[in-house]
């Protein structure tokens, strides 16, 4: 796994984290992140992000190594994560990039921690999405146009003893994309968990954990124990484990 930044312009903004080794035919599919607390540190979830990208994904994380620059503004972003994705899609398609024919471009997910969680709902009305989340965050009240924005399936993973609100926040965006009845949605609550649980934990933690399945399940089509079967099912890992609670709608 590598971790590097670039200064062309749409990506100077952004930490990319991904495999070391780009050659032969397997391609990769898009992930994009935002920083809790509206942070431009793109090492603020350095773990995370580097177990995402040695599964397999490019990986951008908002912001460069150590930034220390203002913070960005709360429920703003989803454009920079947008750009993001314009420039990592365009660099596949150029014989002279590091990474040309590497990605999958046709899979894209977005999410973030906290604000950054507000950056990824940015990006959700974008029809080159796959699937978008959020982790510790959710809107602040009811947008029904933005409801009826979302097109693809979506994650929230909180914890319940959250002291910022992000659990009814991220409760009540369930419940709204829930009830549109056409769009696959889960949530999943550590019991006890406060605002972004374990995703400091080595590896990412188990928030990273239910993060990473959701993107083998909808991004590269993994039903198995890594993917689908990691949160679905009576005998799933996370079904079975009494803290957590789950929540599903609209699920194929």
């Amino acid at each position: 796994m590598v971790v590097e930044t670039n200064s062309d312009p749409g990506i100077n903004q952004g930490t990319i984290f991904r495999p070391a080794d780009l050659g032969g035919d397997a391609k990769y599919p898009i992930f994009v992140w935002g920083q809790g607390g509206c942070s431009r540190d793109g090492l603020a979830n350095e773990a995370a992000m580097a177990e995402i990208a040695s599964h397999g994904y490019f990986v951008v994380a908002d912001g460069t190594p150590g930034n220390t620059e203002p913070n960005r503004e709360l429920g703003g972003g989803g454009d920079v994560l947008l750009a993001y994705i314009d420039w990592v899609i365009a660099e596949n398609e150029k014989p002279c990039s590091a990474y040309h024919q590497s990605i999958e471009t046709t899979k894209v997910a977005a999410n973030g921690f906290s604000c950054g969680g507000l950056m990824a709902a940015g990006t959700a009305a974008d029809p080159r999405m796959t699937t978008w989340g959020h982790t510790s965050s959710g809107s602040f009240s009811v947008n029904q146009a933005f409801y009826n924005s979302i097109h693809t399936p979506v994650l929230i993973v909180t914890g319940t003893a959250d002291s910022v609100g992000a659990y009814p926040n991220g409760t009540r965006d369930y419940e709204n994309i829930a009830a549109l009845g056409d769009i696959p949605v889960m949530m999943f609550a550590k019991v006890g968990a406060d605002h972004g649980g374990d995703l400091w934990a080595r590896n990412g933690g188990e928030f990273t954990q239910v993060n990473l399945a959701w993107l083998n399940w909808w991004l590269k089509g993994d039903e198995s124990a890594t993917g689908k079967g990691m949160l679905v099912g009576a005998s799933c890992r996370f079904c079975t484990d009494r803290s957590w609670n789950i929540s599903s709608a609209n699920l194929p």
